[in-house]
């Protein structure tokens, strides 16, 4: 992978995007070592939610469970910034039933917690008999799948270097723009693993774009106001069977300056989980 740099390319950075041998973290006992391709916006020193939240997951997949159970909710608690420095993990088993587990896990900074999440796991059991007759919603559409010819996530800034992990995913918007509100969509794809290695599971595709939706239909000027998600949750209705996941969502902001965004994900076969993470705004000068 091309060495990133302190100053913006002459070329445009997604020519330097990172490849399928490239890495989110290294694992080395119960330590964590996030790569730079973990660079969150907001800091040159924290970590993008994303990748901290596809952390989470792989760390959850390492707990040994009673019976075969798949991820039904995923929340991330994003507690403080997440550095970009080794960290430890853990993954501990609050409940394992039959039916039900509970899993949480961690990322530690020394002595404080800096992101943590707890995942509802159910037992897989082989089929489900959909009578012929039974009243099935359907699924939403899913999201517009060709990009817009003017995708705006890069911002008109010369002085701007995207973060880290923009170098790790594929990210198309198909629908809507930074600040333009609803409708909003994007499409994208974990180019990278999460774990050096490892090939990413499904889980991991989905929580890495979880926290990508965070954002999406907001509204304000983003010149004028930051917005940062402090939590991601998932429900689940099935894992991806794709490595490309879409994302269509609705943003509100109150009075308070608290808000939230809801998203339903989807991947090239169809719906996948809702999202839905809680926002606060603050005003800043970009």
């Amino acid at each position: 992978m091309t060495e990133l740099s302190d100053s913006r390319p002459e070329t445009d950075w997604r020519e330097r995007l990172a490849g399928p041998e490239d890495h989110l973290v290294e694992v080395d006992g119960d330590m964590i070592i996030p790569t730079e391709l973990c660079g969150g916006p907001w800091s040159p020193d924290a970590q993008h939610g994303s990748a901290a939240a596809a952390t989470l997951a792989w760390a959850v997949e390492q707990v040994e469970l009673p019976v075969p159970m798949r991820p039904a909710r995923f929340t991330v608690d994003l507690l403080s910034p997440v550095p970009l420095t080794p960290l430890r993990w853990e993954a501990k088993v609050v409940k394992a039933g039959k039916r039900i587990a509970i899993v949480d896990a961690a990322l530690h900074d020394g002595d404080r917690i800096a992101t943590r999440a707890s995942t509802l796991l159910m037992r897989k059991d082989a089929t489900v008999d959909v009578p012929d007759d039974a009243n099935v919603p359907a699924d939403p559409p899913l999201p517009p799948r060709e990009p817009l010819p003017d995708d705006d996530f890069v911002v008109d800034r010369t002085d701007w270097v995207p973060p880290g992990f923009a170098f790790a995913m594929d990210y198309e918007r198909t629908a809507g723009g930074i600040g333009g509100g609803a409708p909003a969509s994007i499409w994208m794809r974990l180019r990278t693993k999460v774990v050096k290695g490892e090939e990413p599971s499904p889980f991991q595709w989905l929580a890495a774009a979880a926290d990508m939706g965070s954002q999406l239909g907001g509204y304000l000027p983003y010149r004028t106001y930051r917005t940062i998600n402090a939590d991601i949750t998932a429900h689940i209705g099935r894992l991806p069977t794709t490595p490309w996941i879409g994302m269509d969502g609705v943003h509100r902001v109150a009075a308070d300056a608290i808000g939230q965004t809801t998203a339903q994900m989807f991947d090239e076969e169809g719906f996948l989980a809702t999202m839905q993470s809680s926002v606060h705004i603050d005003r800043w000068q970009f």
